[in-house]
């Protein structure tokens, strides 16, 4: 049977249609690409470089917190103050001498900063530590979990049970409630694109809705055991996936939101910040 013309053209423009669509759609949904240097280097830089760069920020609040920072984690301590103190002078970061630092060196310095200012984590004001009580923590991401059958994907804090739980940023709730491995869990799509997973709640606050929006702050409800972590002490998982699906190591993020939140009461009191915040 032969299949006229005109219908012919109509599967063929139908097929078109659905083939542009699907190619439109995964245009849309595509994972951004995220630089491979950029998260090796955010978790080189450490809490007590953090801490030093925050009181030198207060001293000389015109030079730039992350030209600070892109400076300290690249080069020795004498060659930094080289720069620094040109900043101090009101020169800026894109016309600084760079003395005989190698053109490599330089290169990284730039790069670096490029990458702390669209990667704001370390930034004051844009993170909010997620547990609002005493806390202690550890470095345990990629520890085994199940005999070696899967790897720890994030940083346990632990604390009392019914310690509260905030949203260390904005964005849209995008898992609520119960499962096997996270028990009592909340998901939040973060306004950065990144995917922010807190687990083990003993409850969830009955104000947060699937698919709405929640603000930095925001109460999440409280830290329990359930799920997977019906045997352990009372502790709070907390994750990290970029919009790659990668999950990254929390806890250098965390330790530095810690550090400003401790230290946000002292700023315009005094410069004992170096000295005075614990983690």
């Amino acid at each position: 049977m032969k299949i006229p013309l005109k219908i012919m053209y109509g599967l063929v423009q139908l097929w078109l249609i659905v083939f542009l669509g699907i190619i439109v759609w995964q245009v849309l949904h595509r994972s951004p690409t995220i630089s491979s240097d950029v998260y090796p280097y955010l978790n080189t830089i450490s809490p007590a470089l953090v801490k030093q760069c925050i009181q030198e920020n207060y001293k000389s609040p015109t030079i730039a917190y992350g030209d600070l920072l892109a400076i300290h984690s690249t080069i020795p301590e004498v060659e930094a103050q080289k720069l620094i103190d040109q900043l101090r002078e009101n020169k800026t970061f894109s016309n600084l001498k760079w003395g005989l630092l190698s053109s490599d060196t330089i290169k990284t310095i730039q790069r670096r900063r490029e990458i702390i200012e669209q990667f704001s984590y370390y930034y004051p004001d844009k993170y909010t530590f997620p547990v609002v009580g005493t806390t202690w923590y550890e470095d345990s991401f990629g520890a085994d979990r199940e005999g070696g059958a899967r790897r720890h994907e994030g940083t346990d804090l632990f604390g009392k049970e019914g310690t509260p739980i905030v949203s260390i940023c904005g964005g849209k709730i995008e898992q609520l409630g119960w499962n096997r491995l996270g028990g009592e869990r909340v998901g939040v799509r973060g306004d950065d694109g990144n995917y922010y997973y807190y687990a083990h709640l003993q409850y969830i606050s009955p104000k947060l809705i699937k698919g709405k929006r929640i603000e930095a702050g925001e109460f999440i409800g409280g830290m329990g055991h359930t799920g997977d972590a019906l045997t352990t002490p009372d502790h709070l998982h907390f994750g990290i996936e970029l919009p790659n699906g990668q999950w990254i190591n929390p806890y250098p993020f965390l330790a530095v939101w810690q550090i400003w939140e401790s230290g946000e009461k002292s700023y315009s009191s005094s410069y004992s910040l170096m000295n005075g915040v614990s983690i």
